[in-house]
C-alpha cells in the first residue's frame, strides 16, 4: 500500500475497499480522511461521523486538548478548525446539548434529548468535543471523521462523466395537489425548477453494508467501527462534483496497483474515460 493512501483510508481497511470494487464490479472513489481522525478507527469510545452531524472535525489539536481529527466546536476551539467551521456546527446545534458539568466517558448521560454532546468538562483531553449518545442510550463515544465516499462507478460508466456539464438535463416533476380531476395528466407535469442529474449510485447501499462489515471484521468495536454512513459526495448535485483529492479503488489492476489518487480535474477525467 502506498503511504500517501493513509491520507484517506486506514491501512487496516484498505482490502477491504479492493474486495469491494471487486465483488460488485467498480470503482470507489474515497475522499480523503485525514490521519488524524483514521487514529481513532474503532476504538472503543469513539465512532464515526454520521450523515446527520454536519459539524467539521478539528484540523489540529488546541492548547492541552486533543480535539485534531474529532469534531470540535468553534466556539470552544475556534483556533483549531477550519474557516468555514461555524456554518457547519450551527447546523447541527440543534442536535446537541452541552450540559454545564461534563460528561463521564463510561456514563449514560440521564436526561439528554438529543444524539449528541458536547465535552464541557475543561479536564478532559477532548473538552470541547462531540460525543454520540443516542439521547442517552449509550455511553459516550467521541465522534472523529468517516470515509466519505466521493463516487461509485459501476464498471464501465466512467466515460459517462467526462463531460458532467453537458449530462444536466432539467427532469420533470409530477404535481400531484391542486389539480381537479378532469385536469389531463399530461398537464400536471411541471418543469422542476432545480436541475437533478441522472448519477445515482445503484451499488451504494451494498458497498456500503460490506464495506462496514470488512472493517467491523477488523476492529474491538462494533460501533465504532461504522466507517461508511451516507451516500456519495457526487450524487448532491453539479455543484459537488469539485474533483477534489480522492483515492480511487479499482475492480482489476492498472499498472500493478489496486488504488491511485486522483488530485485534479485533469487526473478525474483521465480516470474517468478508462472507468
Amino acid at each position: 500500500m502506498d503511504a500517501a493512501f493513509e491520507d484517506f483510508v486506514h491501512p487496516k481497511h484498505f482490502w477491504g475497499f479492493v474486495g469491494a470494487a471487486k465483488k460488485y464490479s467498480c470503482h470507489i472513489l474515497v475522499r480523503r480522511t485525514g490521519r488524524a481522525s483514521l487514529q481513532y478507527i474503532g476504538k472503543v469510545g469513539y465512532t464515526g461521523k454520521r450523515a446527520d452531524l454536519k459539524a467539521k472535525t478539528a484540523k489540529r489539536n488546541s492548547g492541552p486538548y486533543q480535539t485534531e481529527g474529532l469534531v470540535c466546536s468553534p466556539l470552544i476551539h475556534a483556533g483549531a478548525c477550519a474557516t468555514d467551521a461555524m456554518q457547519y456546527w450551527q447546523m447541527s446545534a440543534h442536535l446537541i446539548t452541552a450540559p454545564p458539568n461534563g460528561i463521564g466517558d463510561n456514563e449514560q448521560p440521564i436526561g439528554c434529548r438529543t444524539p449528541y454532546v458536547l465535552q464541557t468538562n475543561k479536564k478532559h483531553k477532548h473538552y470541547g468535543c462531540v460525543a454520540w449518545v443516542e439521547k442517552g442510550l449509550l455511553a459516550p463515544r467521541y465522534v472523529h471523521g468517516d470515509y466519505d465516499l466521493y463516487a461509485i462507478i459501476p464498471n464501465g460508466y466512467g466515460p459517462k462523466l467526462a463531460n458532467l456539464q453537458q449530462r444536466v438535463k432539467p427532469q420533470p416533476l409530477v404535481q400531484t395537489m391542486n389539480f381537479a380531476s378532469s385536469t389531463p395528466l399530461q398537464q400536471r407535469v411541471l418543469p422542476q425548477s432545480k436541475p437533478v442529474t441522472d448519477l445515482v449510485g445503484p451499488l451504494t447501499f451494498e458497498v456500503t453494508n460490506f464495506l462496514n462489515v470488512q472493517i467491523a471484521k477488523t476492529e474491538p468495536s462494533l460501533l465504532g467501527a461504522l466507517m461508511v454512513n451516507h451516500g456519495e459526495h457526487i450524487n448532491q448535485g453539479l455543484e459537488a462534483h469539485d474533483y477534489q483529492p480522492v483515492l480511487a479503488f479499482m475492480p482489476y489492476e492498472r499498472d500493478g496497483a489496486w488504488a491511485k489518487t486522483l488530485r485534479d480535474q485533469r487526473e478525474h477525467e483521465a480516470f474517468y474515460r478508462d472507468a
